[in-house]
């Protein structure tokens, strides 16, 4: 290794050290677990810092370690510009959808990393963002209750929606448990009271939003039926390749494909009986390339699907 990596390397880690340190106090054995070098060379790094003028404190006994002085406030660090391009490209990408939660917080903290590039900033910040991209779907849909969610998630705050399905509107009581975000749309996972069960929700098809003046802990709540629980129906289906490579993208079904070395696959699970008509209209998307082998439910409902199909194209 180079004079000048050597150096670099040992910047990093007194960099790094004070990071930890400003969080928590830590044993020179820990933090040499951390970076993966020598007690010895711990101390030396401590014993640096110190010459340094950061003022560090040791505190014996069970408990104790090293630790920076309350009164000690670590400057800004600057950015690396691969470090500066990922917190770019993360926000930009969340940019891409339709509504993000904080709206005004996601714009000021925009602001603020780009505050805290050079000005210009690297031209290898401009040469990795032109290269590197997250792709989101653009959606039409607005979320108007998104923040809604998350902060009555935060706050375990149950809530009355009025939700509109593919097939009606309905009111319910929710207790919002996590809100995330899939191909350029925001879902609310919670526990539906009416239903006594998780369920995961649109966020765009909440029509109307109150909150309901309690605050409920999850861990009170009836404990779910896991979504594989060996008292739900079984589902196989058989892959063509075709059929393993249209899957594959589907975030929850591409994980539990098993691979032939043909390139087909075959698909085990078992699912909650109200997904079998989500299943039977994502099989039917797929035409011959699956055949499912069971449960006889669904297979009654593709045959019924088809048989619709057929009285409504077959006529000449």
């Amino acid at each position: 290794m180079r004079l000048w990596e050597k150096r670099l390397n040992k910047l990093e880690r007194l960099t790094g050290i004070l990071l930890l340190l400003q969080a928590q106090s830590l044993t020179a054995a820990q933090i040499a677990v951390h970076f993966e070098v020598s007690r010895r060379t711990v101390l030396r790094d401590i014993q640096a810092l110190s010459e340094l003028g950061v003022p560090m404190e040791a505190v014996a006994g069970p408990g104790g370690g090293y630790t920076l002085r309350e009164t000690y406030l670590l400057a800004p660090l600057p950015l690396t510009a691969r470090e500066a391009a990922l917190l770019l490209l993360s926000l930009s990408t969340m940019s891409k959808l339709g509504d993000v939660p904080f709206a005004a917080e996601h714009a000021s903290l925009l602001a603020k990393i780009r505050a805290l590039l050079p000005d210009p900033p690297p031209d290898e910040v401009a040469d990795l963002l032109s290269v590197l991209a997250v792709e989101v779907p653009e959606r039409q849909q607005r979320t108007p209750f998104l923040e809604a969610l998350v902060q009555a998630a935060q706050a375990r705050q149950a809530v009355r929606v009025v939700y509109q399905s593919a097939e009606r509107e309905s009111t319910q009581h929710l207790l919002p448990l996590a809100v995330t975000t899939q191909n350029g749309f925001w879902y609310c996972r919670a526990y539906a009271f009416e239903h006594e069960e998780e369920r995961t929700y649109r966020v765009d098809r909440i029509r109307a939003l109150t909150p309901v003046e309690r605050t409920i802990d999850p861990a009170l709540l009836p404990r779910p039926t896991p979504y594989g629980d060996e008292s739900h129906p079984q589902v196989v289906a058989l892959l063509t390749a075709r059929g393993v490579a249209a899957v594959e993208s589907e975030p929850h079904l591409g994980q539990m494909i098993e691979r032939q070395p043909d390139g087909s696959g075959r698909l085990a699970l078992r699912c909650p009986p109200s997904e079998l008509d989500w299943y039977a209209r994502y099989f039917a998307g797929l035409g011959a390339e699956v055949e499912v082998v069971e449960p006889a439910e669904l297979r009654a409902r593709l045959r019924a699907m088809g048989e619709m199909l057929v009285g409504r194209y077959g006529k000449t």
